[in-house]
């Protein structure tokens, strides 16, 4: 597989360009790195804005647009993210493959919980907490999705 674009929130954790959740980075530093054992490239916003410290709103519309076309797995934890939901309304449109990560606590607009009718998607739900076996499922769901990449 050439290209995994993982998708999350991002503005509602940064503070002054400071980022506010240090179990939210640990785990998305995690997720990069397994992402990293099934594609030559990955693309998370976080790392490239080095998680606040280098936010680009100016730009980041478009590049992230950019990133999005070329990917061919979506990983993404659109919490309560305006942005992911957008994030994830492209990577529907384009056809392209998602792990969708959802707390089993939390409502979901069914545009977000559907999108497995729209395009061929795989929805890891999870509780209270992302942790290691919510990693493990995402590795499952890639060695899955990747299947004839």
């Amino acid at each position: 597989m050439k290209k995994i674009f993982i998708g999350c929130p991002i503005t509602k954790y940064i503070d002054n360009n400071t980022f506010t959740d240090e179990i939210f980075r640990c785990f998305m530093k995690e997720m990069y790195d397994l992402c990293t054992h099934y594609a030559d490239e990955v693309f998370l916003a976080l790392k490239r804005e080095q998680y606040g410290k280098n936010l680009m709103t100016d730009t980041c519309t478009e590049l992230d647009y950019n990133e999005m076309k070329t990917a061919d797995i979506i990983v993404a934890i659109p919490e309560d993210s305006k942005g992911t939901a957008v994030e994830l309304g492209w990577a529907s449109a384009m056809k392209k493959k998602i792990v969708l990560i959802l707390n089993k606590g939390k409502r979901y607009t069914p545009l977000i919980s559907g999108l497995e009718d729209i395009t061929d998607t795989l929805i890891i739900w999870y509780d209270k907490s992302l942790n290691d076996q919510v990693l493990h499922n995402v590795s499952l769901a890639l060695d899955t999705l990747s299947e004839g990449l």
